[in-house]
Parts: structure tokens; sequence; C-alpha cells
């Protein structure tokens, strides 16, 4: 079988579900930015090694569409692209607000940096969502 794919394999990671998620969701760009954004703050925290890249994506979508006000909802398309419920995610996307917290202070700051653009949309100039942190589970 691996000669047949001639070696040509790989485990999925939070950009090939993202990707998905994106065209079942069709999100406009500020969004899809604010995605991003906290995708690649949550790959750098050891912290976020426990979740599956699938709940990674999805808390991610739940956290970028709060933040920005679209929804604080996890609808039904969500649910149906993602396979995780609202409980399943939320302390994945509670840990991904306390990391937008602390984006522009400590040592990792270059996703921080790069999101503060206007190329980035200025994604990370958005304020973290606080009722999160006061979510229970």
């Amino acid at each position: 079988m691996v000669n047949a794919l001639q070696f040509n394999m790989t485990v999925p990671t939070t950009y090939v579900f993202m990707r998905q998620f994106l065209k079942a969701y069709q999100s406009d760009k500020k969004v899809e930015l604010m995605y991003f954004f906290l995708i690649e703050l949550c790959l750098v925290e050891y912290e976020m090694l426990r979740f599956p890249p699938s709940m990674l994506v999805a808390a991610t979508i739940f956290t970028a569409q709060c933040t920005l006000g679209v929804s604080r909802e996890w609808n039904t398309t969500c649910k149906k692209h993602s396979s995780y419920a609202k409980n399943q995610i939320l302390e994945c996307s509670k840990l991904m607000v306390s990391f937008h917290q602390k984006a522009a202070v400590g040592k990792l700051t270059g996703v921080h940096r790069n999101y503060r653009t206007s190329k980035y949309g200025n994604a990370a100039r958005c304020e973290p969502i606080s009722f999160l942190l006061e979510a229970r589970f």
C-alpha cells in the first residue's frame, strides 16, 4: 500500500481541518484571518498538544466568532462539520482566549506582530472575548 502511495503520506494537521471547514462555512475574510491568528497562537503552546487538530480548529472557529461578535452559538452547521458539541470545545476555547490575552507580551510575540498589520486584517488588534474565561464546564 505504501508503495502504491509512493510514500506520499501525512497526518492531518490543523491547516487541513481549517481549509475543510472554511469551504463548508463560507465565512468572510476578516473572520478567516481571526481563525488563522488564533490557531497560530495555539500551535506554539505546549498545553494545546493534548487536543487533536480537529478539536483545535473547532475551538478556533467558535472563539473567533465570539471575538468578532459574529455569534456566541455553536450552530448545527458548525457541529455537523466539526463533529464536536459546544461543551466539548469550551475548555480548548478558554485556553485560546488566555493565549490571546497574553499574545503581545512574553518571548513569543511574532504571531501577534504579524497579525497586527493590515496585511493580516489587523486581527491581533481585536480584544479577546472575556466571557469564555468565566464559562463553567
